[in-house]
């Protein structure tokens, strides 16, 4: 991934998110001071499904009230703030991007969890932690940009204790068919590394982890955008991820939606164990 660093960064950063971010909550009828999850849930959980996906992977993981766990490419803070604040965990979030990883802070400390999640700026090839650190981790959409898939995951399993649980949702290869570029996760192919899941499933073995679940939920994410598909001539919501990335936001997830459709990507998630 070192290599792709500066054009990963150019593509999710351009400045000027944190302003953007309080400029909106006001607009919505928010106290920018005293926020709640569910206030930021529109902006910081950019992942697919958003909130009802956290909430289905913290049920999958059983993750619990005082675990320590890592949150991998954690953006905004979204899903750390909600596993702090629903589940009773203590979340450390690693971020590449400096500018996610300060508003990530920003936000934690107006909905006053400050206290039960903390943000580390880094690479996830590379983990500013010790080994053994962590109850658990977890990842959601972030190995799309990232090329080392083996370093990646040997790095998850170097800082989880023994028993502790991985869990992720991911995009993985479809069908090998191209796609259409842009999409929420690149701006064309050069930082685009989508994983082949049966391969990724067969390396995880021998680094160590023990598979608990793996399920494809590709039927329920195209279910899901079904349903929650905006009515033709519908006004722009005043929160949501065009305050984050523009209006072109709106092309990039009809791309990935259209992708998913087609069966060119599909949306796994798993749960894995480092044996005790």
């Amino acid at each position: 991934m070192r290599d792709h660093e500066p054009s990963v960064l150019s593509h999710y950063s351009d400045g000027g998110i944190a302003e953007r971010i309080l400029d909106a909550l006001g607009k919505a009828g928010k106290d920018p001071d005293n926020l709640t999850v569910d206030d930021l849930a529109p902006l910081d959980e950019f992942h697919t499904r958003g909130r009802a996906a956290t909430r289905e992977l913290a049920e999958f993981a059983g993750f619990g009230p005082g675990m320590n766990i890592l949150d991998v490419g954690s953006g905004l803070g979204g899903p750390a703030r909600y596993l702090a604040s629903a589940h009773g965990c203590q979340m450390t979030g690693l971020e590449l991007v400096p500018e996610f990883r300060d508003v990530a802070e920003m936000l934690s400390q107006r909905c006053g969890l400050a206290s039960k999640t903390s943000f580390r700026r880094g690479s996830a090839l590379e983990m500013p932690f010790d080994d053994l650190t962590f109850d658990g981790a977890w990842t959601i959409q972030a190995q799309m940009n990232i090329a080392d898939k083996e370093g990646f995951y040997s790095e998850i399993f170097r800082v989880l204790k023994p028993g502790g649980r991985f869990v992720f949702q991911d995009i993985f290869i479809g069908n090998g068919e191209s796609l259409d570029y842009p999409v929420p996760w690149a701006g064309d192919a050069s930082i685009s590394f989508l994983g082949d899941p049966q391969l990724i499933r067969e390396m995880l073995s021998p680094i160590g982890f023990r598979e608990l679940k793996w399920r494809d939920v590709s039927g329920e994410t195209i279910e899901y955008g079904k349903q929650n598909r905006p009515a033709p001539n519908a006004p722009t919501p005043i929160l949501g991820m065009h305050v984050l990335f523009g209006e072109e936001i709106f092309q990039r997830r009809a791309n990935s939606g259209k992708a998913l459709r087609e069966g060119k990507i599909v949306f796994i998630q798993g749960l894995f164990e480092k044996p005790a």
